[in-house]
């Protein structure tokens, strides 16, 4: 069974917010300092969400940065 229009919106919601929240953990700490429980803590999930979503800090920081290229590029 394939996730509904619905379901789909809710995932993308959370990584945005894990996105976020994570944006500012890295500008308090950088990417070196920052660490994956403070991520999960500032964006409001517990780390099984967030390593739902992604295997590690580098990855969550790519995601941001293609998100913030592909804002740029759209807008």
């Amino acid at each position: 069974m394939s996730p509904s229009e619905r379901q789909i919106e809710e995932r993308e919601a959370r990584k945005q917010r894990i996105l976020k929240g994570a944006l500012e953990v890295f500008k308090s700490n950088g990417l070196e300092g920052a660490t994956m429980d403070q991520i999960a803590q500032q964006s409001g999930f517990g780390k099984a969400t967030l390593y739902y979503y992604f295997t590690s800090k580098d990855e969550v920081f790519i995601a941001i940065m293609e998100d913030g290229w592909k804002k740029l590029s759209d807008g």
